[in-house]
């Protein structure tokens, strides 16, 4: 099996309603797999971790509500009319906040909100105990609540919408009736999955170029735990594939889907892996980067996948 020469433009089965997810969900997919992921380690690291431990975790806070933001600010841009974005929270004719149980984007935007709500205090909260922007005198009191009961229970709610977060995306795709899409059920996990791999990797960058005095032992746990998140990305990916049966092959065999097992399982998962293995700063800087951009043509993949069926001939859904 080789890949083809050139793609083709994407686009969505023609015979299937086209839920209208294109460039902009890409990116939304997986800036929110990032923070998602990186928040839930925090979080676990907060109520399970060492002091050492929180301190390797602590850039999750500083990455979760910026890339929260630009998330929010994708799925506007991406409806058809940007200006009437507030509809997916508010009753129009009420002025009433507005929650459909039944619909994936109602409960997605709800879902997307609390995490933000959460991420921001989070990100307050570190800038407050890093003395950042004139906030230094709240550090005292930033510290008691992180750390004590309200500190757990914070961490235990954020890891809850997050993990919300980092497995609606495939979830949401499964909610579709596009080809492959609505094939399997297992595209959530392996989203969350990706989540938690790309979402260490962030951490594993910012630690190792930017953060300062961190310990050791910390980090080298944040890279084994990368691992063990890539691993059970592979276990996953595996198992969509067989959960597909024949489809698998029209799946994977064309344009994009040909893009997983050619790019990201050799060098967004196999790769880092063995150069985990290598000693130094520069392995490690270099598997955190070949993870995030194994987790960005994961999801551009995934989204474009139905395409795969419109491309081939006779085909009609």
């Amino acid at each position: 099996m080789s890949p083809p020469s050139a793609p083709p433009s994407p686009t969505l089965n023609p015979y299937v309603a086209d839920p209208g997810w294109h460039g902009y969900i890409v990116w939304y997919f997986f800036l929110g797999g990032i923070a998602a992921g990186a928040y839930v380690m925090a979080a676990l690291a907060d109520l399970f971790g060492t002091a050492a431990d929180r301190r390797a975790v602590r850039p999750a806070y500083y990455l979760a509500f910026p890339l929260v933001n630009v998330c929010g600010i994708l799925l506007i841009l991406d409806l058809n009319r940007p200006e009437r974005f507030w509809h997916m929270l508010i009753q129009s004719r009420t002025g009433w906040p507005m929650f459909k149980w039944w619909s994936p984007i109602s409960v997605g935007s709800w879902g997307l909100t609390l995490f933000g709500g959460f991420s921001l205090a989070s990100f307050l909260g570190v800038l407050a105990e890093d003395g950042r922007f004139g906030l230094r005198r709240f550090s005292d009191l930033a510290a008691r609540l992180r750390t004590g009961w309200t500190g757990r229970l914070f961490a235990l709610g954020g890891s809850l919408s997050a993990f919300f977060l980092g497995s609606y995306t495939g979830v949401l795709l499964g909610a579709t009736n596009q080809p492959i899409w609505a094939d399997t059920t297992w595209i959530g996990a392996l989203f969350l999955a990706s989540a938690a791999s790309t979402g260490v990797a962030a951490m594993i960058l910012a630690d190792r170029l930017v953060g300062g005095e961190v310990d050791h032992r910390a980090l080298e746990s944040l890279e084994r735990l990368d691992s063990y998140a890539i691993a059970l990305e592979l276990i996953l990916l595996a198992t969509l594939a067989l959960s597909l049966g024949e489809l698998g092959a029209l799946a994977f065999g064309r344009w994009p889907g040909w893009l997983v097992p050619w790019v990201v399982v050799p060098f967004g998962l196999v790769l880092p892996l063995l150069l985990r293995r290598l000693p130094g700063r520069g392995a490690a800087v270099l598997a955190a980067l070949f993870v995030l951009a194994g987790g960005f043509v994961l999801r551009y993949a995934f989204v474009y996948l139905p395409t795969a069926f419109y491309l081939v001939p006779g085909h009609h859904g």
